[in-house]
């Protein structure tokens, strides 16, 4: 998509891709519990390398409790983003 990207200032570079190792690990312990049935759903957003950001959620999410813990989430976000400010 990036190739549609006319830059104002010249050519548009999207950054290189480069792993995040502590998402990395964080994926693959909620994966590893995901498959011995510990998680049952889940619910996330994501900021991608073009700082684009999307969401997903699949499986059990239909409950007040995953409201409480998305509500805990954001409260946490909030403080880390007002933090660098």
């Amino acid at each position: 998509m990036s190739e549609n990207v006319i830059g104002l200032r010249g050519d548009f570079a999207p950054p290189p891709a480069e792993p995040n190792a502590t998402v990395v690990e964080e994926l693959e312990r909620l994966l590893e519990a995901a498959r011995a049935g510990e998680i049952r759903g889940f619910a996330g957003a994501y900021v991608h390398r073009d700082k684009v950001v999307s969401y997903s959620y699949a499986g059990s999410v239909a409950s007040y409790a995953m409201l409480g813990g998305l509500d805990c989430v954001k409260e946490r976000l909030l403080r880390i983003a007002m933090e660098r400010d």
